[in-house]
C-alpha cells in the first residue's frame, strides 16, 4: 500500500526534500516500492539493494511520469557499470534494424553525441539521441532526434529522420 499525503509531508519535514538525483540504491528501490506497490509481489522478501535489482526496478517504474520515471532513471543510472543508461538490447521501435550500405555511405555523423531517456508532462518516456551534425547536406548543428533503434554492432542508430553514424560518446 502506497504512502498517504500525510505521511508523505510528514516525511519531508522530518527528513527534508530528498531529489531522485541524490539518492542511492537502497534509497531509490525503498521509494519506488513506496509509490508502485505492485513491485512488492515482483520482489524476494529478503531483496538486496544491488545493481540488478535496481535494474530490474527501474525499468519497472520509468513508464510512468513525473517523479516516479525520475527515480526509475536514477536507479538505472545507479546499475550500469559506466553511469550511462543504454536501452536493453531487445529495444527496437522499428522492424528495420540493419542499415544498407547505401544508408551506411549516406548516413551523417553524430559527434559528440549523447543519449538520454527522457519524459516529460503525462507523455511516455522516449529514448532521445542529440549530438552536432557532421554531414554535407545538413547545417553543422546540435541537433535532438528520436532512437528508434540502436545498432550497437555498425555503431549507428535509427531515429525518426533516418540513419545515423555514432562518432565519440559525449562525456557527461
Amino acid at each position: 500500500m502506497g504512502m498517504s499525503d500525510a505521511q508523505r509531508a510528514f516525511r519531508r519535514h522530518r527528513w527534508g526534500s530528498l531529489t531522485p538525483e541524490a539518492m542511492d540504491i537502497e534509497t531509490g528501490i525503498c521509494e519506488a516500492i513506496n509509490r508502485c506497490p505492485e513491485l512488492e509481489g515482483m520482489l524476494e522478501i529478503d531483496w538486496v539493494a544491488d545493481r540488478t535489482t535496481a535494474y530490474r526496478v527501474g525499468w519497472c517504474i520509468v513508464k510512468y511520469p513525473g517523479v516516479t520515471f525520475r527515480i526509475g532513471r536514477r536507479l538505472l543510472e545507479l546499475a550500469s557499470p559506466d553511469g550511462y543508461v543504454m536501452p536493453p538490447p531487445e529495444f527496437r521501435l522499428s522492424r528495420e534494424t540493419e542499415p544498407t550500405a547505401e544508408e551506411m555511405y549516406r548516413a551523417p555523423m553524430l559527434q559528440p553525441w549523447s543519449l538520454t531517456l527522457f519524459q516529460s508532462g503525462a507523455r511516455p518516456a522516449e529514448w532521445q539521441l542529440s549530438g552536432i551534425v557532421y554531414h554535407p547536406s545538413w547545417d553543422c548543428i546540435t541537433e535532438w532526434f528520436r532512437l528508434l533503434y540502436l545498432n550497437r554492432d555498425k555503431r549507428m542508430a535509427l531515429t525518426d529522420r533516418g540513419w545515423m553514424k555514432l562518432g565519440r560518446r559525449f562525456a557527461s
